[in-house]
């Protein structure tokens, strides 16, 4: 078997290749563990799953709807998590992995439910980064456009209805999910991205193995300590976040440690140095579990590239806005140093906050819209066979259109058709312009927006995909700047009006990002399934399923929250 030279590929081991030259290197080994993203093995599996997968991954409507509950709980607390820390890490597959190893599943069964439950939770990312943007410029004071502090004039005057965006979020994200048909192959086989922290999955997986088999001890230690980590978290986030001490002489309540240690050295979750000392920069260390256990799990590396921006905005940028004491516009009033903060319009903000949200804010859009272009235009060498194949899928017929499409005789499809992608890009397309001309939009905006979604969601998406491929953070809010700031100039080049350019802006980024966070949040699944056996087809057909009710409870959480 030859062995490419690649950008992410790993030297394979003598005893993994002397394994595969001969076939018996299984599941669970220690050669599989050893080799993993040498592309090699993947290529291995891929054909080994092709054979023994129809046995090994059956398909069990009970175990999917257990994924989509789970994963629709999740999405309500990862809206809350995510808007409350700006990052959103879901919670429910351990939950599914748990269950199913009490439950003795095979571990293909798991990772089936698993994916139902990724798609419910991670469909409502758009409502997360881009939707709460709606209400801000509803009727938050600081974004007013005009009038006073005690008469505001905003830039929305009313809140358009909300099936229009829940709707299309549900097309699109399906939309999304097939385009992954073709990053799989790209990214999982033949040029296999690392994936960080993936192989914890495996392992809970092996756990499940064992219990699945009659070997249930390692399974009980784990749980333990899983339990154990759960309560601790929690109990940390209720007595930091949950308002439930009365405040003397206010309408609101706070939180435990906000009423014992509120002040100068903490607040909100927080400590940090005291308000009157962050001018040039400033330190602080979140009480935050999930950040917490974030970065213990994807070991110093990733996490400080994860960190990479924040400390440049903090510890560069910052201090130099403050030198220089860059002026910062107030709306309403005028431009003001930095230096100026806090002030009658912003009594609250210090200047170093100041610029981290007026100007660090603004080079990090620039950062991620040169970058993605740069990007997609580095990539477009990569793009060029994965569209070849799915030109040989539309028009394969026979023989060769199970060739194309994957499809095994005698047995069914090993993945998901190929040729679906581009009658689904057609239905997303109309579908998302009558969705909007009925709502009462206008049918130029509308047709102009259909088109850039279903091209920024592949191209984009292969962004988010590959970012989170090689960090295990997928971009999100990023990408979705890049498609608002080329929805702004589209509509305001049409000659759409500033409140109408608004609230489609906001509509259309919130699609979008529900739309790629579904090819990039099941790329740990897949990557799983490689490993473990799964049938790709399985797994598109549990995420594909997942899809609606993850969508209309994101709708309620971010209404609610």
């Amino acid at each position: 078997m030859p062995i490419k030279n690649t950008l992410y590929r790993r030297p394979p081991t003598p005893n993994g290749l002397k394994a595969i030259e001969t076939k018996t290197l299984g599941w669970y080994s220690p050669e599989l563990y050893a080799n993993m993203n040498s592309g090699v093995l993947e290529e291995y599996l891929e054909e080994k799953n092709r054979v023994e997968c129809f046995e090994n991954c059956p398909w069990s409507w009970k175990a999917i709807l257990f994924g989509i509950a789970v994963g629709s709980i999740f999405a309500i607390i990862t809206e809350y998590v995510g808007l409350k820390v700006g990052i959103a890490i879901p919670g429910g597959g351990y939950v599914v992995y748990l269950v199913a190893i009490l439950l003795k599943w095979r571990p293909t069964l798991n990772n089936n439910a698993q994916g139902a439950n990724v798609a419910a939770t991670s469909i409502g990312s758009g409502f997360i980064f881009t939707f709460p943007a709606m209400y801000l410029l509803y009727q938050h004071p600081e974004y007013r456009i005009g009038g006073t502090p005690d008469d505001p004039i905003f830039l929305i005057q009313e809140i358009p209805p909300i099936w229009v965006v829940l709707t299309a979020t549900i097309i699109s994200g399906m939309l999304g999910t097939l385009y992954f048909i073709i990053f799989r192959r790209l990214w999982l086989v033949d040029d296999p991205l690392p994936v960080p922290s993936f192989e914890a999955g495996i392992q809970l997986l092996e756990i499940a193995n064992e219990v699945y088999k009659g070997t249930s001890e390692a399974a009980s230690r784990q749980i333990k300590l899983i339990g154990i980590a759960t309560g601790i978290s929690a109990t940390i986030t209720f007595l930091k976040d949950f308002p439930i001490v009365p405040v003397e002489g206010a309408s609101y309540r706070e939180s435990i440690l906000d009423a014992a240690f509120g002040g100068d050295w903490y607040s909100h979750g927080a400590i940090h140095i005291p308000p009157d000392y962050q001018t040039w920069a400033t330190f602080e260390f979140g009480l935050i579990p999930i950040q917490i256990g974030l970065g213990w799990y994807m070991k110093f590396r990733v996490a400080f590239l994860m960190s990479l921006g924040t400390l440049l905005t903090w510890y560069v940028i910052g201090p130099m806005s403050y030198y220089f004491e860059t002026p910062i516009y107030i709306v309403g009033f005028d431009f003001v140093s930095v230096r100026d903060f806090p002030n009658p319009f912003a009594e609250f903000t210090t200047p170093i906050f100041a610029s981290y949200g007026n100007i660090g804010r603004v080079i990090a859009i620039g950062a991620i819209l040169g970058g993605g272009v740069t990007a997609l235009l580095k990539m477009y060498p990569v793009f060029k066979p994965a569209i070849r194949d799915v030109k040989l899928a539309m028009s394969a017929t026979g023989q060769d259109a199970a060739e194309a499409g994957d499809y095994i005789p005698g047995k069914g499809w090993y993945e998901w058709p190929l040729s679906h992608i581009p009658y689904m890009l057609a239905v997303a397309g109309i579908s998302i312009v009558v969705i909007f001309v009925v709502g009462g939009y206008p049918v130029p905006q509308t047709v102009a927006f259909a088109i850039i979604l279903v091209t920024t969601t592949f191209f984009l998406g292969a962004i988010s995909v590959k970012v989170m491929g090689e960090t295990g953070t997928q971009p999100v809010s990023g990408t979705s700047f890049i498609t608002l700031l080329m929805l702004v100039g589209v509509f305001s080049a049409m000659g759409t009006p500033d409140e109408l350019t608004a609230v489609m802006a906001i509509l259309c980024t919130t699609i979008f990002g529900s739309s790629i966070s579904m090819s990039g949040a099941i790329i740990g699944d897949y990557k799983i399934g490689l490993y473990i056996g799964n049938r790709p087809y399985h797994l598109m057909k549990s995420t594909l399923t997942g899809i609606i009710s993850g969508a209309i409870l994101a709708v309620v959480g971010a209404v609610i929250f």
